[in-house]
């Protein structure tokens, strides 16, 4: 892919709404976007890290940021509209969504899996992407570039040992990508992608990889230029809707 640089106020008055902003991949957007000119509407249920993040964008760049305090485990029809509503309120629609937020809890074998934490993680990263995205795309009808960003997994295209609800849930986002995505063909300015950033500086890796050497792998902020490219109009001509980090277009 030739990514190119895009000018400081590329994403000006442009109103998108990230999810896990509070931190990792989350928390990289939030400030960029935010550089180009995005207002950035940043979900999480971290209120103490969220207020520290809405400061520096405060005090760095001209937008109005904000912040929607949410516990996606207990997102429900009611609460999701309430979301709209809010965003609706506050800047009259919506012109992206990235449905970063994604939690691991556990990594076992199926027949040790408990029950609770398979709900919790399906909960929030599946049902809640699900939700935010039904009832985002009737506010993002009035934008003119509308998107709607997926984060993935390698994990999400072929199942892994050990993985379980994590790759069950990614798999299941990216199928909920490409209907949307089919639903919405005919309406020709929305396109939706699910982008996988593969091995990147975050807590879920450390995690997941706890004696790998996290100096070795690549921070969030390298990620930029491809949810850049997807937010803008060169996007629009693309065929694709699951990009991958080093992929080309």
């Amino acid at each position: 892919m030739v990514l190119k640089d895009y000018k400081s106020d590329f994403l000006k008055n442009r109103n998108i709404l990230v999810t896990g902003a509070s931190r990792g991949i989350g928390k990289t957007l939030s400030i960029t976007l935010s550089k180009y000119g995005a207002n950035i509407i940043m979900l999480g249920k971290n209120e103490k890290l969220l207020d520290q993040i809405y400061d520096e964008i405060k005090d760095t760049y001209n937008t109005n940021p904000l912040i929607i305090a949410s516990d996606l485990n207990n997102l429900d029809e009611n609460k999701a509209q309430e979301v709209a509503n809010v965003i609706i309120e506050e800047y009259g629609y919506l012109d992206a969504l990235i449905n970063n937020a994604s939690i691991l809890n556990k990594m076992s074998l199926i027949e040790d899996y408990d029950l609770k934490a398979w709900e919790k993680v399906l909960k929030i990263n599946l049902t809640s992407a699900f939700l935010l995205s039904k009832y985002s795309i009737p506010i993002m009808k009035n934008s003119s570039i509308p998107r709607i960003i997926f984060t993935s997994s390698s994990v999400a295209k072929k199942g892994k040992a050990y993985w379980g609800a994590y790759s069950a849930s990614k798999a299941g986002a990216k199928v909920l990508s490409e209907i949307i995505s089919d639903e919405l063909e005919s309406i020709s300015k929305f396109k939706i992608f699910n982008f996988n950033p593969k091995a990147t500086q975050t807590d879920m890796r450390s995690l997941a990889y706890p004696a790998e050497d996290p100096t070795m792998i690549k921070k969030p902020e390298e990620l930029i230029k491809y949810y850049l490219w997807m937010l803008s109009s060169e996007s629009s001509y693309s065929k694709s809707t699951y990009l991958e980090y080093g992929d080309s277009i």
